[in-house]
């Protein structure tokens, strides 16, 4: 993968895996890749996802938020995050100004879901203004998103 935007330094790939997550899952993983210029890997990380303190199970959003949030900790200015995750891309690009705007809710004047990894997500934002995010379709080849799925997985474990 190569970019012409000389003013892109790095492409993040971040992914969450939540195994057996429709009945319950234990522990999660994360996974994120950092690709240079040339798309070669410069660094990646994995980690396990824990549940909520309280909790006995995570889910997969967490996982993928979790990510979400460790590729933002490493993004470094004008570098491009890439999720395959639609709700965090959305949320980050579109939604969260509005949640904050209107006290953490959703236009349906519930609490936005989560809103611990978002107010996180939102800090970093903060920081990191110029850090792009794009939505990627998954499981379609991408080799920075298949190699952080694989992380991730491995990770969940």
């Amino acid at each position: 993968m190569k970019t012409t935007n000389t003013n892109v330094s790095r492409h993040i790939y971040s992914d969450g895996a939540a195994p057996n997550n429709q009945n319950g899952c234990k522990h999660g993983g994360l996974g994120v890749v950092v690709l240079n210029e040339q798309g070669e890997v410069i660094e990646t990380y994995k980690a396990r996802v824990e549940p909520v303190e309280g909790k006995s199970t995570t889910t997969n959003v967490r996982c993928e938020m979790n990510a979400f949030i460790k590729a933002l900790e490493m993004a470094e200015p004008e570098d491009v995050i890439h999720t395959d995750n639609d709700m965090v891309a959305k949320g980050y690009n579109e939604w969260l100004e509005g949640w904050k705007l209107k006290g953490w809710k959703t236009a349906s004047k519930k609490p936005v879901a989560n809103q611990d990894l978002w107010q996180r997500i939102d800090k970093l934002k903060q920081e990191k203004p110029n850090v792009v995010v794009k939505w990627v379709r998954g499981h379609s080849g991408i080799y920075g998103n298949e190699l952080a799925d694989s992380l991730a997985t491995e990770a969940a474990a």
